[in-house]
């Protein structure tokens, strides 16, 4: 049985949990929000209260496409001149996915994607 309290994902911003709390909702799963007061990582928890097996493979399923619709305008961690967001290395000519070859991010994932979006390359 998973733990009870499960972090299925964390967010700084309250609309991207908003988002992430409906996403799942619409799938039938029931998740809470914990305030953290660290110094450094996101502020925010999503947590899903006991949930069965089921629920859970749901709520990991799911979380992937809830970001996509969050982070919709970045649809990868690419400057408008096609230069990786981290290390500014050329990486308009690589196929997709893309790791950049230099600095070695994923540019496709979300964790790319939102730190873009939020200015932390």
């Amino acid at each position: 049985m998973p733990d009870p309290d499960f972090i299925l994902t964390t967010a700084n911003d309250q609309a991207d949990v908003a988002q992430i709390i409906y996403g799942l909702s619409i799938r039938g799963i029931r998740a809470k929000v914990l305030e953290t007061h660290k110094k450094r990582g996101d502020r925010f928890q999503v947590v899903l209260e006991s949930p069965t097996p089921i629920q859970l493979r749901i709520a990991e399923e799911s979380i992937a496409s809830i970001w996509d619709a969050i982070l919709d305008e970045y649809e990868r961690a690419v400057t408008l001149s096609g230069h990786c967001s981290f290390c500014q290395y050329d990486v308009a000519g690589l196929p997709r996915p893309t790791t950049c070859p230099e600095c070695g991010v994923n540019l496709d994932s979300i964790a790319a994607r939102r730190a873009m979006r939020d200015g932390k390359r």
